[in-house]
C-alpha cells in the first residue's frame, strides 16, 4: 500500500486558535523540522508533503532546508467548520478525542479539501496525517499503523490509534478523503455519535491499531502548539533527546502526578450563590451553601488576567450558584473579553437568559453556555429543580430561551457560544437518560453527562452507582483545576460547596501563589503518600478520578 503523509502547517496561527510555534526552537531544533525528521525515519512511508500558505512557501523550504520531504504551497479558505472545531476542542486538548460534539485532535489538523487536491498530483492510496507541531511522533507507531492498514480489509477505509495527542497519527484511505472533502465536513464527523445512525464504537472495530498501554493511557498535550505544551516538551526533551512512544507516555504519567504547572489550567469562578433554583434535588444551592458574593468585578478580571498568561488557560462561571444573577454579569463578560482567556464557560440553569444576557454573551465571545436541566420531560424537571414548589420551574421556558440564542447566533453567523445541555444521572431521572441524550444530540449536536456527586458525604447520595475505580489514586483535579468562591477565597476542592477548607483568598494573595501554596501542597502531598484523608472531604469523595 502506498502511503504519503501530509501535514498542513502555518507558521502564523494554529487550528486551535493559538499562536503557531513551528518556526520556533524546541530542544536544539526547529518544531515544523523536528516534527519532518521523526516521521522521516518510518521505513513504510511513501513521501513526506508539507502543505502551507503560499505566502510563507519560502519561509517553510528554508526551514526544512534538507529535509526529504515536498513542500506545496496550497491557498484556501478556512473550512465553514473550523471556527466550531477550534471551540470544540478547547476543552480536550490533552485528549485525542472528547471534544464538544465529538470533536477530535485530527479534526484541528485536516481539512480533507485541501489533501484531496494534493492527491490530484501526488499517488498515493491512502494519506497519513499528523499535526505540524507533533514534534515527538513515533516512527515505529507511524509503521504500526501502515501495516495494520495493509493487512485490513477494504471496508477499512480509516486507521488510527488511540494515544497522547501527538504520538501517533490517522490514516484515511485517498477515496475517504476526497468524499469527506467533497462534503466539506471534518473527518472526526467519521467518529461521531448518530442517535439516527449508531453503529460499535470505532475504538472497538479492525479500524483501531493497538497501542502501547503507556501511550494510550498518558494524558498531555505533545504537540508544540500551546505555551503549556512548551514548557512540558521542554522539560521532557531535556530529561530524553530522542523517546519513543513508550518514554514519553510514562513521562507523561509521571508528570501527572508529580508536577504542579505555576497556574491551574481551569478555573472555575462563583460570582454568586443566588439561584433560581435554591432548593434544587441534585446539586448544592440556597441555604445549603450559604450566601457569598456577589463577587467584586474587579477580582474576576485580576484572576482572568492571571491565568490568561498562559494561551490555554480555561475559565468557568458557576460555582454553587447561577453566575446570570451577578447584578453586574454583563460588566464582568466585558472585563473578562478585555483579558482574553483562551476558552470561556458559563454554567447557569438558563432561567435568566432574557436578550441582553444573550448579548452579552455573544457580544463576550463566551465559547460554551452549559444549561443545566436533569430532565427530558417538564414534570421530572419541575421535580428536580424545584421540589418545594414545582410550578416556577418552567422547563418550556428554558428551552425557548436556548433556541432563541441559537437563533440569535445563526443571525450574525457565529457558531459560539456552544450550547451544552446537562444531565446530573441520578436514581431519579436515568429513566429519561437515553432520551435526554440523543433528544439534544438531535437538536443542539451536543450533550454532556455527569454522575450524581454527594461531595464527600455533605449532601444525600442520588447516585444510580458508584462509579470510582476499585482501588484509589491521588485526586487529579487539585492538579490542574481550582474554585475561586463569591467572597474571594480559593477553595482546596470543588466538592467543598461551604467553603470549609480555603487556600487563600484573592487580593490577599496571587492565585499563583495560592495555588503553589502550603494549604494546596499539603494536599497533594498527602495524596501522593496514600493518605486520602487530608480533609474529612477527601475522606469521603467518590470524585477524586474524574479530570
Amino acid at each position: 500500500m502506498n502511503v504519503i503523509a501530509a501535514i498542513q502547517a502555518d507558521l502564523e496561527v494554529t487550528s486551535i486558535g493559538t499562536s503557531s510555534r513551528l518556526a520556533r526552537e524546541l530542544g536544539g531544533g526547529v518544531v515544523l523540522r523536528r516534527t519532518v525528521e521523526r516521521l522521516a525515519r518510518a521505513k513504510r512511508l511513501a513521501g513526506i508533503h508539507v502543505l502551507c500558505p503560499a505566502a510563507q512557501e519560502v519561509r517553510c523550504r528554508r526551514l526544512l532546508d534538507g529535509c526529504p520531504v515536498a513542500v506545496h504551497p496550497c491557498d484556501a479558505p478556512p473550512p465553514p467548520w473550523a471556527k466550531l472545531v477550534e471551540t470544540a476542542r478547547k476543552w480536550s486538548l490533552d485528549g485525542w478525542r472528547g471534544g464538544i460534539g465529538g470533536a477530535m485532535l485530527f479534526d484541528e489538523c485536516v481539512d480533507c479539501r485541501v489533501i484531496a487536491r494534493l492527491l490530484d498530483s501526488v499517488a498515493a492510496d491512502a494519506v497519513l496525517v499528523v499535526p505540524p507541531a507533533a514534534v515527538l511522533i513515533d516512527p515505529v507507531l507511524v509503521d504500526e499503523l501502515i501495516a495494520h492498514r495493509a493487512a485490513a480489509t477494504s471496508e477499512v477505509r480509516v486507521v488510527f490509534m488511540q494515544t497522547a495527542p501527538g504520538l501517533s497519527g490517522l490514516i484515511a484511505d485517498a477515496a475517504l478523503v476526497r468524499e469527506v472533502g467533497a462534503s466539506n465536513i471534518p473527518i472526526g464527523w467519521v467518529f461521531g455519535y448518530k442517535p439516527d445512525a449508531p453503529q460499535k464504537d470505532l475504538s472497538l472495530q479492525p479500524c483501531c491499531c493497538p497501542s502501547p498501554a503507556e501511550a494510550r493511557y498518558a494524558r498531555g498535550r505533545v504537540i508544540a502548539d500551546t505555551e503549556r505544551a512548551m514548557e512540558s516538551l521542554a522539560e521532557l526533551l531535556r530529561e530524553h533527546s530522542d523517546p519513543d512512544a513508550v518514554t514519553v507516555g510514562r513521562w507523561l504519567t509521571r508528570r501527572e502526578a508529580e508536577t504542579i504547572d505555576p497556574l491551574p489550567r481551569e478555573v472555575e469562578i462563583e460570582l454568586t450563590t443566588d439561584d433560581p433554583y435554591p432548593f434544587a434535588l441534585l446539586r448544592p444551592r440556597g441555604e445549603r451553601v450559604g450566601s457569598r458574593g456577589p463577587i467584586d468585578v474587579d477580582l474576576v478580571e485580576r484572576i482572568v488576567r492571571e491565568v490568561a498568561r498562559y494561551d490555554d488557560a480555561l475559565i468557568v462561571l458557576g460555582g454553587f450558584g447561577d453566575p446570570l444573577r451577578h447584578p453586574r454579569f454583563v460588566e464582568i463578560l466585558e472585563r473578562i473579553a478585555s483579558a482574553r482567556p483562551y476558552g470561556l464557560c458559563v454554567r447557569t440553569a438558563g432561567v435568566d437568559l432574557d436578550d441582553a444576557r444573550m448579548d452579552a454573551i455573544i457580544r463576550g465571545g463566551v465559547d460554551v453556555v452549559n444549561v443545566l436541566l436533569d430532565a427530558w420531560t417538564p414534570p421530572r424537571y419541575a421535580r428536580l429543580q424545584s421540589p418545594n414548589d414545582p410550578a416556577i420551574a418552567d422547563l418550556d421556558a428554558v428551552r425557548r430561551a436556548m433556541d432563541r440564542l441559537t437563533e440569535r447566533c445563526r443571525e450574525i453567523q457565529s457558531v459560539k457560544p456552544i450550547l451544552i445541555p446537562e444531565m446530573t444521572k441520578s436514581a431519579e431521572n436515568v429513566d429519561e437518560l437515553d432520551a435526554f441524550h440523543d433528544g439534544w444530540m438531535r437538536h443542539a449536536g451536543a450533550v454532556n453527562i455527569v454522575g450524581a456527586s454527594h461531595f464527600g458525604r455533605q449532601t444525600a447520595d442520588h447516585a444510580v452507582m458508584n462509579m470510582a475505580p476499585g482501588a484509589r489514586t491521588g485526586c487529579r483535579r487539585i492538579r490542574s483545576r481550582c474554585l475561586v468562591l463569591a467572597d474571594g477565597r480559593v477553595a482546596l476542592c470543588d466538592q467543598d460547596f461551604r467553603g470549609m477548607h480555603p487556600a487563600g483568598r484573592i487580593g490577599e494573595q496571587s492565585l499563583e501563589d495560592i495555588w503553589r501554596g502550603t494549604p494546596f501542597e499539603r494536599i497533594r502531598e498527602a495524596h501522593r503518600a496514600g493518605r486520602f484523608d487530608p480533609t474529612p472531604i477527601c475522606a469521603a469523595c467518590d470524585e477524586w478520578h474524574r479530570p
